[in-house]
């Protein structure tokens, strides 16, 4: 079961600009995202995914400084980035991450890919996730998506909705496309806020054990 991790990011945000290079417990935010998810995977299995705007420059220097993969694509259609993302780092499945959850939780991505792995229907399912419904915190979000399902579709039958979320084609259609949901147990958890969105997050989440 071959696969890349993804982590979406871009410098553009609206309501913090530059969030993913803002300083976080001594280090820039993407890179604490990184740290984490290496935990789980290989670094050799995270891609950055950014776009190529040029407000996005910085963060693809940063990256390339960590020696990590950076692709970019378009800033507004992010399903089409994915997708040639995919072309250039192909395998079997596509792991989601957004680049704004610093406390992301590598476990949970271990766990994921060990069910997803051993799952015997696996060949049927085109999405496993945490998020459907969520009983996760947000900031622990994972998606793990079959590339190939996922290179079959094309962009230009998406909704702008659709093209801006990467996964949101599959929400909308359950029926056709099969997905797995995983739960934490706890649907209370889904109420817990771990991303950053705003800068008063960013100081809240400093202080988060």
């Amino acid at each position: 079961m071959s696969f890349h991790v993804f982590i979406q990011a871009r410098m553009s945000s609206q309501r913090f600009p530059g969030k993913v290079l803002a300083p976080f417990r001594g280090q820039p935010l993407i890179r604490n995202v990184i740290d984490r998810v290496a935990h789980a995977v290989p670094l050799s299995q995270i891609v950055v995914v950014t776009s190529v705007d040029p407000t996005d420059d910085p963060l693809s220097l940063y990256i390339q400084h960590l020696q990590v993969a950076c692709f970019r694509g378009s800033l507004e259609d992010v399903f089409s980035r994915f997708q040639r993302a995919l072309n250039l780092y192909p395998c079997e499945w596509l792991i989601r991450v957004s680049g704004d959850s610093p406390l992301m939780d590598g476990e949970i991505i271990t766990t994921m890919l060990d069910y997803a792995l051993h799952d015997p229907n696996r060949d049927q399912v085109s999405l496993y996730t945490n998020v459907f419904p969520r009983t996760f915190p947000v900031g622990h979000s994972v998606e793990i998506i079959h590339a190939q399902r996922f290179a079959a579709i094309s962009a230009d039958t998406l909704t702008a909705d659709e093209k801006e979320h990467v996964t949101k084609v599959f929400y909308n259609h359950p029926a056709q496309y099969g997905i797995i949901n995983r739960e934490s147990g706890d649907p209370s958890l889904a109420q817990k806020r771990l991303v950053v969105d705003t800068l008063d997050d960013l100081r809240r989440l400093e202080q988060e054990s």
